[in-house]
């Protein structure tokens, strides 16, 4: 009878003991969602900027052949390059 006693309050124990975790579990994911959140909004900030930076660029190969062809010209027509 006594040990069937211990066994209840052991066990009436650890659920209290649970509960209380699982409310700092609901806290600590409640803030990771803020910062998941935030980091979801500045990755879209980011892809943002870098579309609007790839609308701006010009590609290596696309500059060194209007490089060449501005030499050729330049040759054809006696221009000496400003470089």
């Amino acid at each position: 009878m006594i040990a069937k006693g211990f066994a209840e309050t052991a066990s009436k124990a650890d659920i209290k003991g649970l509960e209380g975790r699982m409310d700092n579990f609901a806290a600590r994911m409640g803030n990771f969602e803020k910062r998941l959140d935030h980091t979801d909004a500045r990755v879209g900030r980011i892809e943002a900027d870098i579309s609007e930076m790839k609308g701006n660029i010009v590609y290596k190969y696309e500059f060194e052949d209007l490089q060449a062809r501005v030499k050729y010209v330049e040759t054809k027509l006696g221009i000496e390059s400003g470089k």
